[in-house]
């Protein structure tokens, strides 16, 4: 049976699109409510064309019967390197789009406004407008996955910078001569503090001879170390994986002291896969950024936040563009 969401109020509709490599995901919403939300698989390979149409029936499918006079636009949330002025996507290496128009071919596609951004970005807006950043006018929302981004909110503005790549904290060097990061350059923080930046320090200290139960879980097998494998193994006490873990929220630590030394924010939210782990490596990331944050900068308050949202946070971050 056809969906219908009756407005409150002219254009009180909104329409959150969540790009992946894998999938997408579109929602009917209104103030920071997914009303219907519908989950198509992306079919990258299949091109860019096939992509722009399997979003555009996303979004039919979640406004179901729903007057589209009642809604307002189409946000998007993407990976990659956007240009929210035009909503191109410049480079985005998981669909293999360079300089590809977005925007412009979804909005002919469903005949609405839409605006585009890069998804990390998009959970940084559902967290200012809905979330755990509402009522703040100056705050960072750090990613903690497979890799690290950030959305920075400045003086009530979401920052992009003068080529869209502002908050790609996840490449500070934190040290030339330090692990490789996936980018190819070396010390980068996602190296340290990442999913795989902890996955793969594990790994190092195993084939470095370290003792560890891990070992007995996967044998040579060292492509099975896992995040929730980790998890596992520090919640039984393993040293190695509570070292790594410490040692990766200390690395974390210094990035929150530099980041709060330099923007001076009300609040530093984190959120992402691997804050699953927190309780193993939240401890030693305090230290570490009460030790180096700059001394009249301290408030002597807790600067350190949960993100509120997860699974929907690109969408409804997509969503937020037009509220």
């Amino acid at each position: 049976m056809a969906r219908t969401a009756k407005s409150k109020g002219k254009n009180s509709l909104t329409i959150g699109i969540d790009l992946g490599g894998t999938k997408i995901a579109a929602g009917l919403c209104r103030e920071g409510e997914v009303l219907h939300k519908v989950v198509v698989p992306t079919n990258a390979a299949q091109g860019f064309d096939a992509v722009v149409a399997a979003m555009a029936e996303a979004a039919r499918q979640a406004m179901g019967d729903t007057d589209p006079a009642a809604v307002r636009g189409v946000g998007v949330g993407a990976a990659g390197q956007i240009d929210s002025q035009t909503g191109a996507v410049l480079y985005a290496p998981n669909l293999n789009w360079r300089q590809a128009p977005l925007g412009q071919k979804l909005a002919e596609a469903l005949r609405l406004p839409v605006r585009v951004v890069n998804d990390v970005r998009a959970a940084t807006m559902a967290e200012w407008k809905y979330g755990a950043g509402k009522g703040l006018h100056s705050f960072i929302n750090i990613f903690l996955g497979t890799g690290v981004g950030s959305g920075l909110v400045l003086n009530g503005t979401l920052c992009e910078g003068a080529t869209n790549t502002a908050g790609e904290i996840g490449h500070i060097c934190l040290d030339p001569a330090g692990p490789l990061c996936g980018c190819g350059h070396a010390g980068c923080f996602e190296a340290y503090s990442s999913g795989r930046g902890i996955e793969n320090e594990v790994k190092r200290r195993l084939q470095a001879g370290a003792p560890s139960a891990l070992r007995e879980k996967v044998g040579a097998r060292l492509d099975q170390i896992t995040g929730p494998l980790i998890g596992q193994a520090a919640r039984e006490g393993d040293p190695l994986a509570l070292e790594v873990l410490a040692w990766a929220g200390r690395h974390l630590g210094l990035v929150l002291a530099n980041l709060h030394t330099l923007l001076n924010p009300q609040k530093i939210l984190l959120g992402g896969g691997v804050m699953a782990l927190a309780d193993f490596f939240l401890p030693a990331a305090r230290e570490a950024m009460h030790r180096h944050i700059l001394s009249v900068a301290d408030r002597g308050e807790d600067l350190l936040g949960r993100a509120r949202f997860e699974n929907d946070a690109v969408l409804l971050g997509g969503s937020a563009l037009f509220a």
